[in-house]
């Protein structure tokens, strides 16, 4: 009687842990893998752009001032979302307004700045650190070179076309190669205009 008690409970331990394993699906272990967080691309890294420029030189001593309007012609590349190199050429049309006097002379300035940049949105902040060269040209020419720096914003009104104004320091020192000698001189610019990204 032991014996056959002890049988039929084996066999029903036996049966009921087989059919409890048949219901039990196996546990897969969950592996998660971190995203990467990188910066993002620059789509569009050669520009070209043209403006206008408005172009003044100071004589702070004698108080005198000469002005003209320009155009604006410059090439830049994107090495990084926060940095690009440009490069800048403006030269006067027209007669220059010297002391409310019209005179048939011309200015330019040419340059090559690095560009510190940072976007929100559309709408791209930057700076402009860079060397150059200003020529007063009054019959002979007379030229001066060094440090130029500015500062501007762009916004892009399309994927290929930014509005952009900024305002430039392009000398400040004094005398102006034999033009003036002695006395403080100043020259600066505010361009407005337009680049398309390649």
């Amino acid at each position: 009687m032991n014996k056959i008690t002890h049988s039929t409970l084996a066999a029903l331990l036996l049966s009921t842990f087989a059919m409890a394993g048949g219901d039990i699906d196996p546990i897969e272990p969950q592996v998660s893998i971190p995203e990467v967080m990188t910066e993002p691309m620059i789509d569009n890294n050669f520009y070209v752009g043209l403006g206008y420029s408005y172009m003044k030189m100071e004589d702070d001593t004698a108080d005198k001032k000469i002005t003209g309007n320009a155009i604006t012609a410059l090439a830049g590349y994107n090495f990084h979302q926060y940095f690009a190199v440009e490069g800048r050429y403006s030269a006067t049309l027209g007669d220059l307004r010297a002391n409310n006097t019209d005179n048939d002379w011309d200015m330019s300035n040419i340059a090559l700045f690095l560009k510190p940049q940072y976007a929100i949105n559309e709408l791209k902040l930057y700076g402009l650190l860079g060397y150059g060269q200003v020529t007063l040209d009054d019959g002979t020419s007379h030229s001066e070179d060094g440090f130029q720096w500015g500062v501007g914003a762009n916004y892009a009104a399309t994927d290929e076309i930014d509005v952009f104004i900024d305002y430039t320091t392009l000398y400040d020192d004094g005398g102006f190669d034999q033009f003036v000698l002695n006395n403080d001189i100043y020259v600066d610019s505010i361009n407005v205009g337009v680049n398309y990204n390649f």
